[in-house]
């Protein structure tokens, strides 16, 4: 079973904890029914939490958000990944490969290009942007 808030599909089967934060309250976001989201998270709108498909069929795994990671606007991650606590997804990324703890990552495919430290400062070791 799933409830819909507004334009929201957030599965009341996910494991979402109670400090997690829906900015703009979550408009658009999707969160599958195996997706688990961690303590003090962020997630602006738009996002998709979800499973991979293959061949029209939804394989059920689903990623697992670390503590205080923020997740910008319009990010998709997808199947059986980690995001590393307090780690960044900007926005539009789409993730399918495990984040490490603190790092920074953007881009489609996401790649990371820089970490935080524990004072939420950032060191960007590279541009997002390619290099024509």
């Amino acid at each position: 079973m799933s409830f819909i808030l507004g334009t929201n599909e957030i599965s009341a089967k996910a494991t979402i904890a109670n400090s997690a934060f829906f900015l703009h309250r979550g408009l658009g976001c999707v969160v599958h029914d195996n997706a688990v989201i961690g303590e003090h998270c962020t997630i602006s709108q738009n996002v998709t939490i979800g499973s991979k498909w293959s061949n029209g069929i939804c394989d059920g795994s689903c990623p697992i958000i670390g503590c205080g990671v923020f997740i910008g606007a319009g990010a998709v991650i997808l199947g059986n990944i980690k995001i590393g606590d307090y780690s960044v997804i900007g926005a539009n990324a789409v993730v399918t490969k495990d984040v490490p703890p603190y790092a920074i990552c953007v881009a489609v495919p996401g790649r990371i290009v820089g970490y935080k430290n524990g004072k939420n400062e950032y060191k960007i070791t590279e541009t997002s942007e390619s290099s024509d």
